[in-house]
């Protein structure tokens, strides 16, 4: 079986080539550098040192040859001095040559040294002789070939150093050449080997690797469906992709269970808006039955009411199996054993101090089947109502997300279940109200028409006796009529708002539209209101249009303007003013009523057009009154499509304003 390529391994290989071609590179380097280095050194330390102590000696001897002869010519001592001075250095240049010299150098240095000797023999000797003397003249012939000898040996000797050293240099050069060469060759060959390694390297490894990545960066984008190539690459790429394939797997079950769950959770909503959108009882445990059945693929669902509860169905179920199926124990079953917030699978193990199924509990979940079942309490704050079951005959258990939502649902039922019970009962308490409140419609009207007819027939006789016709009356007797006479109108007018009400609340009050000129409307109302007016010292003005004509209700607009007008005078001391306008407005007829009394407090004046209100401030000066008349006069306003508002500032006076349109004929 081959061995398996990883990524050391290939990465070893390629880098141990390029490791060892570095390597020679370098040893190459270092012999080339090694033996330049010997050759420069030999060049430099030996065989030039050589052929300078070589030149140098041929100048000593040439300076003590041209001292001794120039002595023994001219005789001038000086020029012996010279010859002194070359003797001198000639034993430090000699001691130079003999120390350099080396092998067959030394033979050759002792040949020209011993020509040498000899003539600095024959020189000492020449210095005996007189200067210009015919003894001088043969020693300088006699010292001639021996000078001659010992430049032959030095010239001799000097060619061969000069030949050393020009063999070292040409083969340093060379090696240098050798070197550069094999360096290049060696480079060369390191190059190809890199770029033979990097190609293999990204073949190997950077190509799959890459692969690898881009499934990664595939996956961030979106792409959650590609997967890594685990069969390319080395081992550990290969292993690298089948991770991140494993936990694209894993990553796609928690998907697609969280999917799950988001849809469960969805539904498990829709159910509960389901149940509590469900005004009765019956429908609302209904509806959790069949969603919960459908949400959760339970094959039985029971509900299970608490004893006690009252306008509840003790018993709802999926299938009707309580007589005689297999639901028919379990059903019989009391459910207190649960607390209120309890939920129990047939997987739970009871904790300490948790409740837990009796015995008959269990044996009815057995003779329903062998499948798991869940069963929560419905419970609406700390009140438990009952149970929820929901039984598989086969499938997977409950799992904890599952008791979770069906937690909620039992939640939402017993919430669902008190708000119908709620509605239910508001129901028949509305039904009775609205009964109540027909009877006292009847009741009003009815006693209303009844009171009409005797206070008529009070008020005729009450004018037979003003008029006198059952004979004179005296002034305090008249008096007493009078009195009677104002609180039989009173009496009447009370009369008369009870039944536009009783017709209000009954919805039989309608508007007889019809054109009618308000200008002639006003001024009606307004000699009504003078004799009040004046009687409380009131002063009554007034801005009107005419004509001002609108489609309306002659009738209904005549008791506004006599409310308005009433109120106004009613509330206004003495030397107060109370101003009536009507004007045209557009398409609209503006109707005001303005009058400088105690005005509203501006705390009350959202219920001035409310039955029975009375300002605080009236209430407290025993201003009488019924309190029907603003609402009466907005039913009005209402029923003609107008618009009523009031301004008002305690104790400086009240402005009510009425907009009524001009009816859809243009009459103006």
């Amino acid at each position: 079986m081959p061995r398996e390529r990883t990524v050391g391994s290939l990465l070893t290989r390629a880098f141990g080539v390029l490791v060892v071609l570095i390597v020679c590179t370098g040893a190459a380097e270092t012999t080339a550098l090694v033996m330049q280095h010997r050759m420069v050194d030999e060049l430099a330390t030996r065989v030039q040192p050589l052929q300078l102590a070589n030149a140098d000696l041929r100048g000593v001897l040439a300076d003590g040859q041209r001292g001794m002869r120039g002595y023994l010519l001219t005789g001038d001592t000086r020029l012996l001095d010279s010859y002194r001075a070359a003797r001198s250095d000639f034993d430090r240049v000699a001691g130079q040559l003999r120390t350099l010299a080396r092998g067959a150098e030394k033979d050759a240095v002792d040949r020209e040294l011993a020509r040498a000797g000899d003539w600095w023999a024959l020189a000492e000797q020449q210095r005996e002789a007189p200067p210009r003397s015919s003894e001088a003249a043969a020693y300088v012939e006699r010292g001639t070939p021996l000078y001659q000898a010992f430049d032959s040996e030095n010239r001799a000797f000097d060619a061969v150093l000069a030949t050393r050293a020009a063999d070292l240099r040409e083969r340093s050069t060379s090696l240098g050449v050798v070197t550069t060469v094999v360096l290049v060759a060696v480079t060369v060959l390191a190059a190809v080997t890199a770029v033979l390694a990097a190609a293999l390297t990204a073949r190997r490894i950077t190509h799959p690797l890459a692969r690898v990545v881009s499934v990664i960066g595939r996956r961030r984008s979106g792409e959650l469906d590609v997967r890594a190539d685990a069969t390319a690459g080395p081992v550990e790429i290969r292993a690298v992709a089948q991770a991140i394939n494993e936990m694209a797997e894993v990553g796609d079950r928690i998907r697609a269970a969280e999917k799950e769950s988001a849809r469960l959770r969805a539904e498990v909503r829709q159910l509960g808006y389901r149940i509590r959108a469900h005004l009765k009882v019956a429908d609302a445990i209904d509806e959790a039955v069949r969603g919960l059945a459908e949400i959760f693929r339970a094959d039985h669902v029971l509900v299970r009411m608490a004893p006690g509860q009252t306008d509840v169905p003790p018993l709802v179920s999926l299938r009707d199996e309580h007589a005689g199926g297999v639901l028919e124990e379990l059903a019989g079953c009391d459910a207190s054993w649960l607390g209120s917030d309890d939920v129990w699978t047939t997987d739970d193990q009871a904790a300490a101090g948790q409740a837990a199924p009796p015995e008959r509990e269990r044996r009815a979940w057995a003779a329903v089947g062998d499948g798991p079942v869940l069963t929560a309490a419905v419970s609406v704050g700390d009140e438990r109502l009952g149970a929820l079951t929901l039984i598989r005959d086969g499938g997977p258990a409950w799992t904890p997300a599952d008791a979770r939502l069906v937690e909620a649902v039992a939640a939402d039922l017993g919430r669902g279940v008190h708000h119908a019970r709620l509605f239910e009962r508001e129901q028949h308490l509305v039904a009775r109200l609205k009964e109540l409140d027909t009877a006292k419609t009847d009741f009003m009207s009815t006693v209303s028409h009844e009171l009409r007819t005797p206070l008529t027939s009070i008020a005729g006789y009450l004018e037979l006796l003003l008029d006198a016709d059952a004979g004179e009356l005296g002034p305090p007797q008249r008096k007493m009529l009078e009195v009677i006479g104002r609180n039989t109108r009173r009496l009447r007018e009370l009369i008369e708002d009870i039944l536009i009400l009783s017709k209000i609340e009954s919805g039989s009050f309608r508007a007889s539209r019809r054109p009618v000129d308000l200008t002639g409307l006003a001024e009606n109302a307004l000699a009504a209101m003078a004799p009040t007016a004046a009687k409380g010292g009131v002063e009554l003005r007034t801005e009107v249009d005419r004509p001002l004509e609108l489609i309306a209700d002659p009738d209904q607009l005549e008791r506004v303007l006599t409310n308005l007008l009433s109120n106004a005078v009613k509330f206004t001391p003495a030397k107060g003013t109370v101003t009536l306008v009507a004007r045209r407005a557009g398409d609209e007829v503006l109707l005001s009523v303005s009058d400088t009394g105690m005005g509203i407090p501006s705390g009350e004046q959202q219920g001035l057009f409310s039955r029975f209100f009375r300002a605080s401030n009236a209430v407290h000066r025993a201003i009488p009154g019924t309190g029907l008349g603003l609402a009466i006069v907005h039913k009005i306003v209402e029923n003609h499509a107008g618009q009523i508002s009031v301004e008002s500032v305690e104790g400086s006076g009240t402005t009510v304003t009425v907009r009524l349109p001009a009816g859809a004929t243009g009459i103006s």
